[in-house]
């Protein structure tokens, strides 16, 4: 189980590991590393810090195809729109959770169709709207919200109601 503060720091152990390094996202996969940060993200949901730091490690992790789909198999990607809902006026959170959607649309429109589904669509616009100072917000959001609509006629239509 661990306290928050453990999960946070094993949060960024892994994100660090899979950082850069397709050896590692292939081998924390293998080991239940993906469904580690999502339970951690799960058991600690009021803590900004886990959902930060394991937003943090879904991202890197993300970077490899296998690992997109193993993300969304454990939760992922519902763990994260949660984050974005529950933690709307922490910044770091928005940062890591945009990125970390950006990233889990770049590949396959079955997982854009499920993030949208999850209410990640809107979780996006709102964290542009309410963290309209944050550079990094915007830009990884700007990034999810096309990844999400590319090839989803769906999603284009939820991104143009959404604002």
């Amino acid at each position: 189980e661990g306290s928050a503060g453990a999960q946070k720091v094993a949060c960024e152990a892994l994100r660090s590991l899979a950082y850069c390094n397709d050896d590692n996202r292939i081998a924390i996969a293998r080991s239940g590393g993906i469904e580690a940060v999502v339970s951690a993200m799960q058991r600690h949901k009021d803590s900004a810090v886990v959902q930060e730091s394991a937003c943090g490690a879904l991202h890197n992790l993300a970077h490899n195809d296998d690992n997109q789909i193993g993300i969304a198999k454990a939760g992922g990607i519902d763990a994260v729109v949660s984050a974005m809902q529950r933690h709307e006026d922490s910044t770091v959170v928005q940062e890591m959770a945009c990125g970390a959607l950006w990233k889990f649309a770049s590949r396959s429109n079955d997982i854009r169709t499920l993030i949208g589904k999850a209410g990640g669509i809107d979780a996006v616009v709102t964290a542009m709207q309410r963290h309209n100072d944050s550079v990094v917000v915007q830009k990884w959001a700007c990034g999810a919200l096309r990844n999400l609509a590319c090839h989803n006629d769906n999603n284009r239509i939820a991104i143009a109601r959404a604002g």
